[in-house]
C-alpha cells in the first residue's frame, strides 16, 4: 500500500512535508545557538594606497600625490575581494615593484604582485606565491644578489624563506628558518616576519600571540642561508597588543632604524607607531617611541585605521605604501559562516 506523507502549513506558504518543516526547524535551533552578533559582525577589510613625495617624512602622507590605490571590492557580490593588505615596495633597475596579500572571502590569502616604470604606468596583478594555507606580509629583500621572501605563513606555525626567479613572477621555497609546535595558549605563531642585516648580522623579529597577547620576539644568525637562527638574549623585546605587533618591515634612514608596529589593543589594524632603535647587537636591544597614530584619522582615506607602512627611494621621488582599513558586513562571510555552523552540527 502506498503511503501518504503528512503535509502541514506553515510560513505563510501553502502545505509542505513535514521533514521539509523538521529541517527548518533544526536548522533554525542550530543557527539559535550562534550569537547574532557573530553571525553577521562587521569585520576588518583592507585596501592599498601607494603614494609618492620629494621628501621621506612619514608627516607627509596628507600631501602625498597617490599614484595606485586598490580599493575594497564591492561587498555585494559572491566571493568579493575583501583584502589587499600588507604592502611592501621592492626596487630593481628601473622597475618599481609592489608585493601584498591578496583574499577573496571563502579563500585563504596569496601574495600578488605589481610592477610599475618611471612613466607612472603599473602593471595587472600577478600571484607569484600561493600555498594550501594562508599567506600574507610579504616581506622581499635582496641578499648577495639574490632575492627573497620571507611571508606570514602561520598557519604553518613555520617562517619559510622563498626565492625569486629573474622577473619576480614567482618565489620557490627555500628553506625553514623557524618552526615551533603549536600549543594550546598560542594563538597566532610567527605573526609579520621580517629582517634587517645590521654589522653582519641578520635580526629576524615576529611575534607570537600568547593568550592572545603579542610577544615580539627577536632572533639572529650571522648566516642567512647556512645556520640556525638563534633566539636574543633579551627576547621577547615587548609584551603588549599596543606595540608588540610589526606594521611593516625595519626602515633605515640616514643611519638610523625604526620599527613599526601596529596597534591592536582595542581592535585589529587601528593604527601604527613608529620606534627608533636605539641600540641593536647580538647581546642588546633598545627603542623608545617616537609617534603613535600616524594615520591621521582626518584624512578620508584612513578614517577607519590602518596597519602597515613601507617606503623606498625611487628615483627623484620616496615613495609610500599604506593600506588602509575599513569595517564593514559582508553577507557572503555571513552565508559562509552560516553553513560552517551547520556543517559541524550534521
Amino acid at each position: 500500500m502506498q503511503s501518504k506523507e503528512k503535509t502541514i502549513q506553515t510560513f505563510g506558504f501553502p502545505k509542505i512535508s513535514s521533514y521539509l518543516c523538521i529541517q527548518i526547524t533544526e536548522i533554525q535551533l542550530n543557527l539559535d545557538k550562534m550569537k547574532i552578533s557573530q553571525l553577521f559582525k562587521k569585520e576588518e577589510n583592507f585596501g592599498i594606497v601607494v603614494s609618492r613625495n620629494n621628501v621621506y617624512d612619514i608627516n607627509s602622507l596628507l600631501n602625498n600625490e597617490v599614484i595606485l590605490r586598490l580599493d575594497i571590492d564591492n561587498l555585494l557580490k559572491v566571493k568579493p575581494l575583501l583584502t589587499q593588505a600588507d604592502p611592501f615596495l621592492f626596487v630593481k633597475g628601473e622597475k618599481l615593484y609592489l608585493f601584498y596579500e591578496e583574499m577573496r572571502s571563502g579563500e585563504r590569502g596569496k601574495i600578488c604582485m605589481r610592477k610599475m616604470t618611471n612613466d607612472a604606468k603599473w602593471s595587472n596583478s600577478v600571484v607569484v606565491l600561493k600555498e594550501d594555507f594562508h599567506l600574507s606580509f610579504p616581506f622581499v629583500f635582496e641578499d648577495k644578489g639574490t632575492v627573497y621572501m620571507i611571508p606570514e605563513s602561520q598557519e604553518v606555525d613555520s617562517i619559510r624563506l622563498y626565492k625569486g626567479n629573474d622577473n619576480l613572477s614567482q618565489f620557490s621555497l627555500v628553506k625553514t628558518l623557524l618552526n615551533r609546535e603549536r600549543t594550546s595558549n598560542i594563538c597566532f605563531n610567527f605573526c609579520d616576519n621580517h629582517l634587517v642585516l645590521k654589522d653582519g648580522i641578520y635580526y629576524l623579529f615576529t611575534s607570537v600571540a600568547y593568550n592572545w597577547t603579542y610577544h615580539l620576539e627577536l632572533y639572529y644568525t650571522d648566516d642567512l642561508l647556512h645556520n640556525d637562527f638563534i633566539k636574543h638574549p633579551q627576547s621577547p623585546i615587548y609584551i603588549g597588543n599596543d606595540y608588540g605587533r610589526s606594521g611593516g618591515s625595519i626602515l633605515h634612514l640616514d643611519n638610523n632604524y625604526y620599527r613599526i608596529s601596529q596597534n591592536c589593543r582595542n581592535s585589529y589594524g587601528a593604527n601604527i607607531s613608529i620606534h627608533h632603535i636605539i641600540k641593536l647587537d647580538k647581546n642588546y636591544y633598545e627603542e623608545e617611541l617616537i609617534k603613535t597614530n600616524v594615520f591621521d584619522d582626518s584624512n578620508d582615506i584612513y578614517r577607519e585605521g590602518g596597519h602597515q607602512l613601507h617606503i623606498v627611494k625611487y628615483g627623484d621621488n620616496y615613495i609610500y605604501a599604506t593600506d588602509y582599513r575599513r569595517v564593514s558586513w559582508c553577507w557572503y562571510q555571513s552565508f559562509l559562516r552560516i553553513k560552517n555552523h551547520i556543517k559541524k552540527l550534521s
